[in-house]
């Protein structure tokens, strides 16, 4: 099967088998109307697994491993705000790059962990291999992954981008080496690597940048700006993760939060999505305004948990180009009850509900998509 990677994904040719219609669909007249995640077919959506609802706006959960609530231990008082998974494919292994954070920060990392795991979900083991040793200058970005075919060599290469500089590896397992003299603009990036060249978010008021390579004195250039016409007033969509399709639409799935929010958090705005069926070009977004990601995850243990809030998407794809998962930045600690009465990052004198964070243990966190 022919297929272009875009960061831990495989773009395929072919469609993905097991797409489903919705009972209570709306009326669509375009595959727009569905979100660009299925077919507009006799008026109704039909989604792509695992996307679900009358405009296949949402992300079908199913249960998750129990190891996925905290993929770095939970027991250790150190914060986590997710990181990148990369999969190698000949060895089975999936290696985590997960920046390290002191114990009630969620700044000032100098550390980026390296766990394996025989799963996705975990667990993963840390410190079994040595960790790299890549310098986060303090940075608070990312980091994200890109694994790409290398033109001068036909070989795999895998890319780790944080705190403004990429890396370079012929392994997932690293090690990874800075490109020197070369960084991606604006932070927390959302990188892709399209039809041979590299694409990545500046900012969603920044918008979208090109290069043709990773290397040396490559130059960026602005490809396109980020549409937010029809965005609620107060929802602020940031931490975008972008992706292709397998039919060229391109996506952007954030988290999003409002800071008049600070009771009833398990209701609260949590995430965003934007489309584009010309290549990343021109964006939409819908008036629904669905969010695609929500709070509450049940577990093969039996347990569920309601996350105050979850940022820093990061989509998952399997060799085939198939979503499977969507791993976050979460706080592990408080619950509906929010944290209103907090000083710390307060806004309209109330710390709203993404703001907990602030004062909590944070860890990162998977869940399995229903496919």
């Amino acid at each position: 099967m022919i297929g272009a990677y875009l960061g831990c994904q495989l773009l395929v040719a072919a469609p993905t088998v097991g797409a489903s219609s919705n009972a209570a669909a709306a009326s669509c007249k375009t595959d727009a109307d569905c979100s660009l995640n299925g077919l507009c077919s006799a008026a109704a959506c039909v989604c792509d697994a695992p996307w679900t609802g009358p405009v296949c706006g949402v992300l079908g959960y199913k249960t998750t491993a129990a190891s996925g609530r905290s993929l770095y231990p939970a027991s250790d008082p150190h914060n986590t705000w997710n990181g990148a998974i990369v999969h190698d494919p000949a060895s089975g292994v999936y290696h985590l790059y997960n920046p390290l954070f002191p114990p009630g920060e969620l700044g000032g990392t100098t550390t980026l962990m390296h766990g394996t795991a025989d799963n996705v979900t975990g667990p993963y083991l840390w410190g079994k291999q040595p960790d790299i040793t890549i310098p986060m200058l303090g940075a608070f970005d990312g980091p994200k992954s890109v694994i790409y075919p290398d033109s001068s060599t036909n070989k795999t290469k895998y890319s780790l981008w944080l705190g403004g500089n990429v890396y370079l590896s012929d392994s997932a397992a690293g090690p990874f080496t800075m490109v020197d003299g070369f960084k991606y603009p604006g932070h927390n990036p959302a990188p892709i690597w399209y039809k041979g060249a590299f694409y990545t978010i500046s900012g969603m008021g920044s918008g979208i940048y090109t290069t043709p390579n990773l290397a040396a004195g490559a130059k960026w250039t602005k490809y396109s700006s980020i549409a937010q016409g029809g965005v609620p007033p107060d929802w602020l969509p940031e931490d975008p993760d972008m992706w292709a399709d397998k039919r060229g639409n391109w996506h952007i799935v954030n988290h999003a939060y409002d800071n008049h929010e600070w009771e009833n958090c398990g209701s609260s705005v949590l995430s965003s999505h934007f489309f584009s069926s010309d290549e990343g070009k021109n964006w939409q977004f819908l008036k629904q305004a669905v969010q695609p990601y929500s709070h509450t995850v049940q577990y093969d243990d039996g347990t569920s948990h309601m996350f105050v809030t979850m940022e820093r998407p990061n989509l998952f794809f399997d060799e085939h180009g198939q979503l499977t998962h969507i791993h976050l930045a979460a706080d592990l600690v408080t619950g509906d009850e929010g944290c209103g009465n907090r000083t710390k990052h307060a806004h309209f004198g109330h710390t709203p509900c993404d703001n907990c964070k602030y004062g909590d243990h944070g860890g990162t966190t998977i869940i399995a998509l229903d496919v």
